[in-house]
């Protein structure tokens, strides 16, 4: 049984008055390769991050998240505007990936779409709390991840410039 793929899509900028700090995509782009080699700031579950190995478009690391160690190989595809983290054999996830896009009004989006492992495709079939949960945890970490964006947005901006 091949792995199910769902994705969630959040507007990277606030409707907020013109105090707001507003995100263009090469500023989204620099902070999500920011938060694949420092994810903590972004994803409160990731407690540790390790960087492993290199590779031309990509590197390996391990992390910490939810007390669990996980191994992931890490593409990052720049003409896609995307971050691929594939975590092999991992039971519950074959690879999550942020990518940045328009929504149908033309706002700039980010999106997280994430393949289910085969085992876990199966757990979604028999146990729809599974699902559920999976839907609100990658829906609560892509918040987290906007609102990390949205807040530090101007910093970063500061923090590109002095490198």
């Amino acid at each position: 049984m091949s792995g199910v793929t769902m994705s969630w899509s959040i507007p990277v900028n606030s409707d907020g008055g013109s105090g707001a700090t507003q995100i263009d995509a090469q500023q989204l782009w620099a902070q999500l390769l920011h938060k694949a080699e420092n994810p903590m700031a972004y994803v409160p579950a990731i407690t540790e991050c390790h960087v492993l190995d290199r590779f031309s478009g990509g590197f390996t690391r391990e992390i910490l998240k939810d007390g669990r160690v996980v191994f992931q190989r890490i593409e990052i595809q720049p003409e896609e505007l995307s971050i691929t983290y594939r975590q092999p054999g991992d039971p519950e996830l074959e690879f999550i990936m942020n990518q940045i896009d328009r929504a149908a009004d033309g706002r700039l989006q980010m999106t997280i779409a994430v393949c289910l492992a085969p085992e876990a495709t199966e757990r979604a079939l028999r146990e729809s709390s599974f699902l559920e949960a999976t839907d609100a945890y990658f829906t609560d970490a892509l918040r987290s991840v906007v609102d990390e964006i949205r807040a530090t947005a101007a910093d970063f901006d500061t923090l590109i410039a002095a490198a």
